[in-house]
């Protein structure tokens, strides 16, 4: 059933919210119920009303509203005005769209009416078929039949479509979360720099990682990712390292020197058998340089043959010898000196991308630089001791020369700060190299730790199962389709579009009392078809009036319910204004036909009203909706029969932009009369405070007081005739006083009510304090000409005397 209806953009309806405006007394949301009257004066929306209802029997929606929008809530789910028809109900709507579809003949002579067929006579044999596929069918309120299997199927395969929503939600949820959630997501994470990452370009990484089985970077290769992140261009290192060996050489010619064979002019024996006392002899003999007869040490007076005897114990092939140590030694010291300065470059000037290797190959070549040092220190001890010992020749040093290795070390360094150059080059293409190594790592993780594969995997499961599901609603719709074509195919055999039009002239002439007019179906020429024409006696009918187009195009939408298209269907129901041009008898027998054929419970052969599954009763609309604009007709329909307390009456009035609909005051569902609505909406106005909630009120407040007046007065001085200026000497002879009020009545009724002689107050908002002031002085002049009407104007509204202070 239809429930609310949002009104955001269509013909007089703008803006309308139902939840704001259709609210009862407690404040709480009202909805449309299965009967549901509605009253509105003409230009309110009544019919634009019943055009929304139309487009979801039709599905079509006029091309003169521009850009139509509305939203009807039904009990079963919402549908706008993109997706009319409405599927899973059947709709049916007079109006005057209705009228002019099928009966165009009412408005011009060169017009149609569209034939319709009922069921024709009996063939039991047809329908006993119809009713065997009929009892196949079943009813969904019912519980039985296909209908009813659909309709569980249907709620199987929605509950298994719901569990694929929901966790396809669940699982987008972590999706959104992981690429948008502040500030963790991917999108807010300063080293990605991708302030539009999405869920699109999360879903590309997965596949990526997915495609390229690409894992979470360890912790040290993150690190030296961030780390290329903070760089910035560093000044090109010049500097390389240099290693000119001298080892090999240096070891050579240590290896001659020691192995060199010197002996003395005129040896001293001792001396040869002591070397340390020859060395400490030979540091005496330099230390007395300058001092030759004398001891240096003890003072003593020297032997005069004693240089002599040195002399030829220490000659100048020995000396040559010291000399050439000494200058080796001095070599050697030179080449460990030149260690010290290889390594010329800081780690600090290369990028962190090259910092580790650089690290690496430093400390390798710290050590290979310590074993060549060493080597040096071994010739060293050698070149020493031979010294010391100048006189006895000694074995060549072996010593480990790794000067190959060293040069190894030194261009691998050389490469690294070469690279570590070329990086300044390609620095953001790293940076950016190393940023989606970075990213595609974490959501490499987050693929880990969500366990999207079994994620997917589930929800691929929950996606099989609701095609299994679909699969066997499409089976039992499939049989549905079948038999509902058979039953079309055997009412096909059964209809008679003669017995259409009997149908139409049933309604004119019993129900109506009207048996000058009738339908007459006329079969086509050389054809099986039939066209409508009216007649009244055997004559066409032309120049009907507009009460009897209103009988006969009412009479014709009723005749078509019985239609083999909509008989035994549970129909909602619109009827906008059937009484048009009516006078009150005819006026009553609408009622009559509304009461007796649509509003009554299904009856029984026995009389007895038909029980649905609950045990109550079966009506032949599943709702209804019937609009008017004539209070007689209102009064009458306050009459029909309701199903319980499944009803609601609703007003539609204009406001200043727009239509609304709201709940129908008490005193116009009670009492039925425009005299009692015009003092209401007077007696509304009489408090400012109400000018926000009922702006329409006080909008209207001249025509309403003017219309009230005008009425009430010619009740209260009936004798004069129909002039104008008897509605003003009514108005004189009740608010004559001595004073202006005459006069001031006068001013406000034609000021608020005509707008030709008074434009201005046209183009201004209207004054709420002004009307309150106004609508006060016509309340108390009732009260205090008539208190006893007024008492019971009071009551028929249920309001009380806004004079008496609480």
């Amino acid at each position: 059933m239809i429930e609310k209806i949002d009104i955001n953009n269509f013909g007089c309806f703008s803006g309308f919210a139902w939840n704001t405006e259709v609210r009862d007394s407690g404040n709480n949301v009202a909805k449309f119920r299965r009967m549901n009257i509605i009253y509105g004066r003409n230009y309110s929306g009544k019919t634009t009303l019943s055009r929304i209802v139309r487009a979801l029997e039709t599905g079509t929606i006029s091309p003169r509203y521009a850009r139509p929008s509305f939203t009807i809530t039904l009990s079963t789910g919402t549908v706008t005005n993109t997706a009319v028809p409405l599927q899973g109900h059947d709709v049916r709507v007079y109006n005057k769209d209705f009228v002019d579809e099928h009966l165009a003949f009412l408005r011009d002579e060169q017009g149609h009416i569209s034939p319709f067929a009922v069921l024709g006579q009996e063939n039991k044999e047809i329908e006993s078929e119809i009713e065997r596929l009929e009892a196949e069918l079943g009813s969904a309120e019912k519980q039985t039949g296909l209908r009813h299997s659909y309709q569980e199927k249907k709620k199987d395969h929605t509950g298994k479509q719901k569990q694929v929503t929901k966790a396809q939600e669940e699982l987008d949820g972590k999706l959104f979360d992981k690429a948008n959630k502040k500030p963790t997501g991917i999108k807010h994470n300063a080293l990605y720099r991708d302030v539009n990452y999405d869920v699109r370009k999360l879903k590309a990484d997965i596949k990526a990682i997915q495609d390229g089985g690409i894992s979470p970077l360890e912790e040290s290769e993150r690190s030296a990712r961030i780390s290329l992140l903070g760089e910035t261009a560093l000044p090109e290192i010049r500097k390389r390292l240099s290693f000119t060996p001298a080892l090999s050489v240096l070891a050579s010619t240590a290896s001659d020197l020691l192995a060199k064979k010197i002996k003395p002019s005129a040896p001293i024996q001792d001396l040869l058998n002591d070397a340390l006392l020859q060395s400490w002899v030979r540091s005496g003999v330099s230390l007395h340089e300058g001092r030759r007869t004398t001891c240096g040490f003890c003072g003593n007076p020297l032997p005069t043959d004693l240089w002599e005897k040195l002399g030829n114990h220490f000659n100048k092939e020995s000396l040559d010898l010291e000399k050439d140590i000494d200058a080796l030694l001095q070599k050697i010291a030179n080449e460990k000196s030149s260690l010290r300065n290889i390594i010329t470059v800081e780690r600090s000037g290369l990028y962190s991308l090259h910092q580790a290797a650089f690290d690496g190959l430093k400390i390798c070549l710290e050590d290979a630089l310590r074993t060549y040092e060493s080597s040096l220190v071994m010739l060293e001890v050698e070149l020493g001791a031979r010294r010391r010992d100048i006189f006895s020749e000694r074995e060549p040093v072996v010593i480990s020369d790794n000067t190959d290795a060293i040069r190894e070390i030194v261009a691998s360094i050389n490469d690294v700060i070469r690279k570590s150059n070329e990086t300044t080059a390609s620095l953001a293409e790293k940076q950016k190299s190393a940023r989606d190594d970075l990213r595609l790592s974490e959501v490499a993780q987050f693929i880990i730790d969500v366990g999207l594969a079994g994620e997917e995997q589930k929800i691929k499961g929950l996606e099989k199962l609701v095609t299994d599901a679909n699969e066997a609603l499409d089976e039992i719709l499939a049989d549905g389709n079948k038999r509902t074509d058979r039953i079309k195919e055997l009412k096909t055999q059964l209809r008679d579009e003669r017995r259409g039009a009997e149908k139409v002239n049933q309604y004119l002439g019993h129900f109506l009392g009207h048996g000058g007019l009738h339908l007459s179906a006329v079969e086509e020429a050389d054809t099986a078809t039939y066209r409508f024409e009216i007649h009244r006696g055997e004559t066409p009918a032309y120049n009907l009036s507009e009460g009897e187009c209103s009988l006969v195009a009412f009479c014709y939408f009723l005749a078509r319910l019985e239609d083999v298209e909509t008989k035994g269907k549970k129909l909602i129901l619109y009827i906008d204004d059937p009484i048009s041009s009516l006078d009150s008898n005819h006026i009553f027998f609408v009622y009559s036909l509304i009461e007796s054929y649509l509003a009554r419970p299904i009856e029984q052969a026995n009389g007895a009203p038909m029980l649905d599954a609950n045990g109550k009763p079966e009506y032949r609309y599943q709702q209804m909706f019937i609009s008017t604009h004539n209070l007689e007709f209102l009064k009458y329909l306050k009459r029909l029969t309701k199903p319980g307390k499944d009803h609601e009456h609703f007003l539609l009035t204009r406001k200043e932009r727009s239509s609304t609909i709201g709940l129908m005051p008490d005193y116009l569902r009670n009492y039925v009369t425009e005299l009692n609505f015009l003092f209401g909406e007077i007696y509304c106005c009489s408090d400012q405070g109400n000018a926000a909630r009922h702006y329409h009120s006080f909008y209207n407040f001249g025509n309403n007081l003017r219309k009230f007046l005008e009425a009430f007065l010619f009740f209260k001085y009936p004798f004069f005739n129909s002039e104008r200026n008897d509605y003003d000497k009514r108005i004189r002879m009740f608010f004559s006083d001595g004073t202006n009020s005459e006069a001031f009545v006068q001013r406000l009724t034609n000021e608020f009510s005509h707008l030709g002689e008074f434009i201005d107050r046209g183009t201004q908002p209207v004054d709420s304090a002004e009307i309150a002031t106004i609508a006060k002085f016509v309340l108390k002049k009732i009260k205090d000409n008539d208190k006893e009407q007024f008492d019971h104007f009071l009551l028929s509204i249920e309001k009380t005397d806004p004079f008496i202070l609480p």
